[in-house]
């Protein structure tokens, strides 16, 4: 009897846990799509989710500082870009204390955005990485990259 409690805690405390391991804590997460707006234009579209009290650093920022986040689209094939990368609003400046330099970031979740035409139907594909990096008030992720492979079209 006392032995079936026992198999009864263990099973309840590992029907609690298991739910918990499959959930992503990372502090930036990003989706990347394609939304064709004809036949042969579409917008490759990165959308980077960021947990409260976090930031995503901007573009170019100054040596000796975080990793700027930086979205690579030259492997695509069967599309030309028609226009630069563009985020849906400006990041905030700021001095930051802890790198003790003037930097640029994102809050809170943010879109970028860049038009393309499809050039070659049977090869349109986007195909890149983001690399970036996120903290908070008090620490910092490490630097990630994650790959995109988006076919475009069919």
């Amino acid at each position: 009897m006392i032995m079936r409690k026992y198999l009864y805690a263990l099973v309840m405390c590992v029907c609690g846990i298991l739910p918990c391991l499959g959930q992503d804590d990372a502090p930036i997460r990003w989706q990347v799509s394609v939304k064709m707006t004809s036949v042969t234009q579409g917008v490759a579209v990165f959308k980077a989710r960021i947990a409260p009290g976090w930031h995503l650093y901007g573009f170019n920022l100054p040596a000796g500082g975080p990793k700027s986040t930086e979205i690579d689209m030259s492997q695509s094939t069967g599309i030309r870009f028609t226009a630069a990368l563009k985020p849906d609003r400006t990041p905030v400046k700021v001095h930051d204390s802890m790198f003790d330099l003037d930097l640029s970031w994102w809050d809170s979740d943010i879109a970028f955005r860049r038009p393309f035409v499809v050039t070659d139907a049977a090869k349109a594909a986007l195909k890149g990485k983001i690399s970036y990096m996120g903290c908070n008030d008090e620490t910092c992720s490490p630097p990630k990259t994650q790959s995109f492979d988006k076919k475009i079209g069919k």
